[in-house]
């Protein structure tokens, strides 16, 4: 048991940075909620797709399945209530936990 302290002990000392080189992550992850999911999709679609093109797909909906949010824009349609109209908005999916985007697209 002696040597098994002395070991953690050394580590401790020889690796000091090694629990602050992980950096924190919040409870709830860096996006824990639909607000936030909506925020972060918006600033990262529009650099990508223009202000204009996700200003017209407004509202964004974003849908939490398994730690990860869906978010997908609206298809402008300028027809009746319940009218099928052609085009694509854009989707992106993202970590709840890490904010890592791992999927964008937007149809056509």
């Amino acid at each position: 048991m002696k040597t098994f302290a002395t070991l953690l002990l050394c580590l401790a000392l020889a690796y000091p940075q090694a629990a602050s080189d992980r950096g924190f992550t919040p409870r709830d992850g860096f996006v824990p909620t639909q607000a936030v999911a909506l925020a972060v999709a918006e600033a990262v679609l529009i650099p990508v797709y223009g202000k204009s093109v996700i200003d017209a797909e407004r509202p964004f909906k974003a849908m939490l399945k398994n730690n990860v949010w869906t978010i997908t824009g609206t298809v402008p349609c300028d027809g009746p209530p319940g009218a099928v109209c052609p085009g694509g908005a854009a989707e992106l999916r993202m970590s709840k936990r890490t904010g890592q985007i791992l999927v964008m697209t937007h149809g056509m």
